[in-house]
């Protein structure tokens, strides 16, 4: 408990506009960058799920990895490789019910085979399902403790994906 009074001193002592400033220059520059990674045939490398810019979001940005042939990178081999370069993604669904379905261009007639089901449906099952396509995203939390360095060495990773090949 005592930690809680001297991280809001903390806090206190730069300034939530600060604070809030720091993290929108540093989400910005992010998304500029991520954004901005083509292959080589000009598809994109990302796909960035919110406000293509700082304005009305907040610190999280959130995308998928494609490959140069446009197909889907699993978000778990991502933050896997992301982990072994001591890069901080979660990977996971989107928060909000039926956001990742739309996100990721899920059919209703693949969702119905999840539905028919529902009660008895394993995860194992529900990716059967969908016939194996990923069920998340990656998201980086830009905040208080991030630095450019953080952010510049996740661009860094991203651009490793320019031009990769899935693994069969």
């Amino acid at each position: 408990l005592p930690a809680v009074e001297y991280g809001l001193k903390y806090i206190e002592s730069i300034g939530i506009e600060m604070i809030h400033t720091r993290v929108m220059c540093l989400t910005g520059w992010l998304i500029e960058q991520l954004t901005a990674l083509r292959h080589s045939n000009s598809n994109p490398v990302i796909r960035l799920y919110g406000p293509p810019n700082d304005y009305m979001r907040g610190g999280t940005v959130q995308v998928n990895f494609f490959d140069p042939d446009g197909g889907l990178i699993d978000c778990n081999i991502v933050e896997g490789l992301a982990n072994r370069q001591r890069i901080s993604l979660r990977a996971g669904c989107h928060c909000n019910p039926g956001a990742r379905e739309v996100a990721l261009g899920f059919t209703r007639e693949i969702m119905e085979g999840c539905f028919r089901d529902k009660d008895s449906l394993t995860f194992e099952q529900f990716l059967q399902v969908i016939d194996g396509k990923t069920t998340g995203a990656l998201r980086a939390s830009i905040g208080l403790a991030t630095t450019f360095s953080d952010v510049y060495t996740y661009v860094q990773f991203a651009r490793t994906f320019i031009d990769r090949l899935q693994q069969p």
